[in-house]
This record gives structure tokens, sequence and C-alpha cells, in this order.
């Protein structure tokens, strides 16, 4: 299904009340919770203050999406590519990352309470959680790259 952006007239898809913020100007992401976008391409996509809360992004290609101050808790992000993508202030409380790819990532004060970093890889992410209870109880396992 395809929806007509109401600023710009560009075509955009849609699928089942997800409508992905194609420009900076436009229009705002909506994801009805525990929606699938599973395996979705959406390398570079402006999905700032978006709730996407319990979605499932498993496999996912975020690759440089502009996530900050996304809710993420309880989604779905296994093996999902966060290369590069901008996770400050971001709420990943009980996120499952296992085996997301996270190098380059930007995850400054971002809430990782209770994630599941089981084999994802995490080298050169930026990370500056500014409470302890942000940090707190998550479950990193062996293999897993160090912050």
């Amino acid at each position: 299904m395809e929806k007509k952006c109401k600023k710009c007239g560009q075509i955009i898809p849609e699928k089942k009340g997800i409508v992905i913020k194609h420009k900076l100007t436009c229009e705002v992401l909506k994801i009805v919770e525990g929606e699938s976008l599973k395996g979705a391409d959406l390398r570079n996509a402006n999905l700032q203050n978006a709730d996407l809360k319990g979605a499932d992004l498993k496999g996912a290609n975020l690759k440089g999406a502009d996530l900050r101050n996304a809710n993420l808790q309880n989604a779905n992000l296994q093996n999902a590519d966060l290369k590069g993508a901008n996770l400050w202030n971001a709420d990943l409380q009980y996120a499952d990352l296992q085996y997301a790819d996270l190098r380059g990532a930007d995850l400054r004060n971002a809430d990782l309470q209770y994630a599941d970093l089981k084999g994802a890889k995490t080298s050169m992410c930026d990370v500056n959680f500014s409470s302890s209870e942000k940090a707190q109880a998550i479950q990193f396992a062996d293999g897993v790259d160090k912050f």
C-alpha cells in the first residue's frame, strides 16, 4: 500500500499503520505497538522521537538511522544492523539486541536497563550513561565486544 506525503506529494510506502519519515521536514513515523518490521530496510531513516515500543525489527537494516529519543522498549532488534546509528537518549529497556551490530553507534545517554546484548558487536560504540541506573543489569554474555 502506498501513501502520498501531505507536505511534498512524494509517494511513500505504508504498511499497516507504518509511515516512514522520508524527509526531515515531512511526515512523522507512526508505528502500531508490536508491528512487524522484520528485515525492513530503514537505512538512514529519520526515526527521531519514534514510538517503536514492542516493534519487531529483527534483522532490520538501521545503518545510519537517526533514533534519537526513540522509544524502543521491549523491541526485538536481534541481528539488526545498527552500524553508525544515532541512539542518543533512546529508551532500550528490555530490548533484545542479541547479535545486533552496534559498531560505531551513538548510545550516549541511552537507557539499556535489562537489555540483552548477547553476541552483539559493540566496538567503537559511543556510550556515556548519565546515571548508573541506565546501565543496570545489561545482559552481557561471552563473546560480546566491550564498549
